[in-house]
C-alpha cells in the first residue's frame, strides 16, 4: 500500500513538472517571436534596401557559375554532333563502297582486282562479310550516340531556361528595388511635414517683437517730425486733387492773365 503511495505522489510530482515545463517552453516560444518580431520591425527600411541590393549583387555571381558550366557543355555537344554528322557520311560512303563489291561479286568470278592487284573472290566476299558487321554495329553506335545527344541538348535546353529565369528574376528584382527606393524617398519627404513641429507660441512671441519694433520706429519717426518743424508742413510731393481753379492757375503761370487778377482770384 505504501508503495502504490508513493509512486502516485511521484507520478503527480512528474505531471505538475512536466506541466510546468510545458508551459514555461510556451511562455518561451512565445517571448522569443515576438521579441524576433520587434527586432525585425525595428530594422530601417534603408538597410533593407541596401541588404538586399546586395543580395541582388550576389545573383551575379550565381549566374556567372551556371554559365561556365553551359558553355562548356555546348562544346561538348557541338563536338558530338560534328563527330556522330562524319560518322554518319562515312557510313554512306562505306555502304556506297560494300554494294560496288556486292555488284563485283554478283557473277561469281574467280578473282578481283584493286588497286592493281588481284585478289580471290573468296577473300573478298570474306572481308566484305566482316566490313558488313562492323557498319552494322558501327550504325548501332550511332543510334546510341544520337540518343545520348538528343538527352543532353534536351538536358542542355532546361539548363538553359533556367538560366534565363535567373537572370529574368534579377532583372525584375532590379526593378523592384529601384521602385521601393523611388517610393521610400517620396515616403521620407513626405513625412518631414509630420514629423517637423510648429511652435506656435514661439511665432506669438514674433509677432509681438515686430509689432512692438514697428511701433518703436513710429514714435521715432513722429518726435523727428517734431523736432525738424516738419509736423505741420503740407506734403506737396502727395499730390491730391483740389477744387482750386487750375485754369485761372495755368493761365497766370503762362502770363496770359496779370497777377494782381489772379491774385484776386
Amino acid at each position: 500500500m505504501k508503495k502504490l503511495l508513493i509512486i502516485g505522489c511521484i507520478g503527480a510530482v512528474a505531471l505538475v513538472a512536466i506541466a510546468k515545463t510545458t508551459k514555461v517552453c510556451s511562455y518561451a516560444t512565445t517571448w522569443l517571436g515576438q521579441v524576433s518580431a520587434e527586432a525585425k520591425n525595428s530594422i530601417p527600411t534603408k538597410f533593407e534596401l541596401d541588404r538586399v541590393r546586395n543580395e541582388i549583387a550576389a545573383l551575379d555571381g550565381d549566374i556567372s557559375q551556371m554559365i561556365r558550366p553551359i558553355a562548356e557543355y555546348k562544346s561538348v555537344i557541338e563536338k558530338m554532333r560534328k563527330d556522330v554528322a562524319k560518322t554518319e557520311v562515312n557510313i554512306i560512303e562505306q555502304k556506297k563502297t560494300l554494294l560496288a563489291v556486292v555488284e563485283d561479286l554478283k557473277d561469281n568470278p574467280k578473282v578481283v582486282n584493286y588497286g592493281g592487284k588481284t585478289y580471290s573472290a573468296d577473300r573478298v566476299r570474306k572481308q566484305l562479310e566482316r566490313d558488313t558487321e562492323s557498319l552494322k554495329h558501327l550504325e548501332k553506335t550511332i543510334k546510341t550516340q544520337l540518343q545520348v545527344l538528343e538527352a543532353k541538348e534536351v538536358g542542355l535546353r532546361g539548363t538553359q531556361e533556367q538560366l534565363a529565369k535567373v537572370i529574368a528574376k534579377k532583372r525584375e528584382y532590379e526593378v523592384r528595388l529601384a521602385q521601393l527606393e523611388a517610393e521610400e524617398e517620396t515616403l521620407k519627404v513626405a513625412s518631414i511635414g509630420t514629423e517637423f513641429k510648429f511652435d506656435s507660441s514661439r511665432a506669438t512671441q514674433i509677432e509681438e517683437a515686430l509689432a512692438n519694433i514697428e511701433q518703436k520706429q513710429d514714435v521715432t519717426r513722429r518726435e523727428l517730425e517734431i523736432k525738424n518743424g516738419q509736423a505741420n508742413i503740407i506734403p506737396l510731393h502727395d499730390r491730391t486733387q483740389t477744387p482750386a481753379d487750375l485754369q485761372t492757375i495755368r493761365n497766370y503761370l503762362e502770363g496770359n492773365e496779370p497777377a494782381d487778377k489772379t491774385a484776386s482770384k
